[in-house]
C-alpha cells in the first residue's frame, strides 16, 4: 500500500470531524435549531394518525416518514435541476400523506417553507403557493373533508414560507455585503501596492541615478588628476552619500504616505541633479496656487523628467515652465537632447495613472530644440494652498 493510501482513512477522519464541528457551529448560531426543532414538530404529523392503528399502518406510516427525511435533507444539498426534481417529490409525497389522515395538514408547510430558502422571486412563491393550495383543496373536497382544513394549511405555508423567505433575503444580503467588502478592501490593497510601486520606483529611479553620476564623475575626476580635482571629487562623494541617506528618509516618507516638502525643495533637488550632469536648468515659473495633491504630482513629475534626461537625453539645457491659462494648470519639462523615439516606461505610465485619478493629462513629444517635451495639464484646485512655487523667471548655475 502506498503511503498516500495509508493516509487516506486519517484524511477521511479529519474531514468528517471538521464537517461535525461545522454543523455544531451552525447550530450554535441558531440556523440549525430552527430546523432540527421544525423536523421534531414533523413527528407529530406521522404519529397521531398511526395511533391506535395496526402494525401494518404503522409499518406504512414509517415507511412514509423516512421517505419524508429523505426528501428533507436532500433538497437543501441538491442543485440545480435535481434539486427542482427533489422538490416535486416532496410536494407529491405531501400530498400522498395527506391522504392518511386530516391532521397531516402540516405537512405541506415543509416542503413550501423549505422552498422559500432557496427561490429569491416572490412571484414564483405566489405561484407555487396557489398551485398547491389548488391542489390540497381539490384533495380535500375529494376526501370529504372539511375545507377549515385547506385554511390551516394555507395559514401554515404563509407564516413559516414568508418568514423562511425574508430570512434567506437577509442572508443572502449579508453575503453580498461580505464578497462586497472582501473586494473593497482586496481593491484598496492592490491600489496601495500600486501607490507604494509608483513612488519607490519615483524615488529610488531618481536617487540610484544621482549616485551613479556623481560617483562615476567622481572616478573620473580622479583618474584625470587626483592632485588637481581631488577636491571637487571629494564634494561629489560627500553629495552622494547625502543623496543615499536621503532616499532613506524619502522611501520611508513614501510607504506613510506623507510628502509636503513642495516644489521649491524638489527644484533644488532637481538643479543639483543636473549640475552633476552638466545641465543647465532655467526656470519660468509663475504664481500658481497648487492643492497639495497637485503638488506631490508634479514633484514626482520633476523627478522622472530630470531623472531620464539625465540618463538619455544628453542635453545641455533643461527648461521648466509652471503657469495657469484657461482654467488649467500647465506644467513642461522641455530639454535640448537627441530626442528621437519616445518610449513609455514604469515612471512614464504611473504618472499617467497618477493624473488620470486627477482628471489631468500628460503628453511626450519632441521639442523645439529637438530634445523631448513633457507637459502636464491640470485643472485649477477648488481647494488650493498659498503658492508653492511662486517665483519670477530665473536661471540656475552651472559648470
Amino acid at each position: 500500500m502506498s503511503e498516500g493510501q495509508s493516509h487516506q482513512p486519517g484524511r477521511n477522519a479529519v474531514a468528517w470531524g471538521t464537517r461535525i464541528i461545522d454543523s455544531l457551529r451552525e447550530f450554535v448560531c441558531g440556523r440549525w435549531i430552527v430546523r432540527w426543532v421544525a423536523l421534531l414538530y414533523s413527528v407529530y404529523f406521522f404519529v397521531v394518525p398511526a395511533y391506535r392503528n395496526s402494525v401494518a399502518v404503522w409499518m406504512k406510516l414509517a415507511f412514509l416518514y423516512a421517505v419524508f427525511l429523505i426528501l428533507y435533507f436532500l433538497v437543501a444539498e441538491l442543485t440545480a435541476h435535481w434539486q427542482t426534481v427533489a422538490f416535486v417529490l416532496f410536494f407529491l409525497h405531501a400530498f400522498l400523506y395527506y391522504s392518511f389522515s386530516e391532521k397531516a395538514y402540516g405537512v405541506f408547510a415543509y416542503p413550501f417553507a423549505m422552498l422559500c430558502l432557496f427561490v429569491t422571486r416572490l412571484r414564483t412563491l405566489f405561484l407555487v403557493l396557489t398551485a398547491m393550495m389548488v391542489g390540497v383543496v381539490a384533495e380535500t373536497r375529494y376526501l370529504g373533508r372539511p375545507l377549515a382544513t385547506a385554511d390551516n394549511v394555507f395559514f401554515l405555508c404563509v407564516i413559516f414560507g414568508l418568514s423562511n423567505f425574508a430570512f434567506a433575503q437577509q442572508a443572502r444580503a449579508n453575503a453580498v455585503l461580505e464578497r462586497a467588502n472582501a473586494e473593497i478592501a482586496r481593491l484598496s490593497q492592490e491600489a496601495e501596492r500600486e501607490r507604494i510601486a509608483r513612488d519607490l520606483h519615483d524615488l529610488l529611479g531618481h536617487t540610484l541615478t544621482l549616485i551613479t553620476v556623481k560617483l562615476d564623475l567622481a572616478r573620473r575626476l580622479l583618474s584625470h588628476d587626483p592632485n588637481h580635482d581631488l577636491v571637487r571629487a571629494r564634494n561629489e562623494i560627500v553629495e552622494a552619500e547625502q543623496t543615499a541617506r536621503n532616499a532613506l528618509v524619502e522611501i520611508r516618507e513614501a510607504v506613510s504616505g506623507y510628502r509636503a516638502e513642495g516644489l521649491d525643495v524638489e527644484i533644488s533637488r532637481a538643479r543639483r541633479s543636473l549640475l552633476s550632469a552638466d545641465v543647465k536648468l532655467t526656470m519660468a515659473l509663475a504664481p500658481v496656487h497648487l492643492s497639495s495633491s497637485q503638488v506631490h504630482v508634479l514633484c514626482l513629475a520633476l523627478r522622472e523628467g530630470v531623472t531620464n534626461i539625465v540618463r538619455h537625453a544628453h542635453a545641455t539645457v533643461c527648461h521648466v515652465t509652471l503657469l495657469e491659462k484657461d482654467s488649467m494648470i500647465h506644467f513642461t519639462i522641455e530639454d535640448n537632447g537627441l530626442g528621437g523615439e519616445i518610449r513609455e516606461g514604469n515612471g512614464l505610465r504611473g504618472m499617467r495613472e497618477r493624473l488620470q485619478s486627477m482628471t489631468g493629462a500628460i503628453k511626450l513629444t519632441t521639442s523645439q530644440t529637438g530634445g523631448t517635451s513633457l507637459a502636464i495639464t491640470l485643472p485649477l484646485a477648488i481647494e488650493s494652498l498659498p503658492p508653492s512655487a511662486a517665483r519670477s523667471v530665473g536661471e540656475a548655475d552651472t559648470f
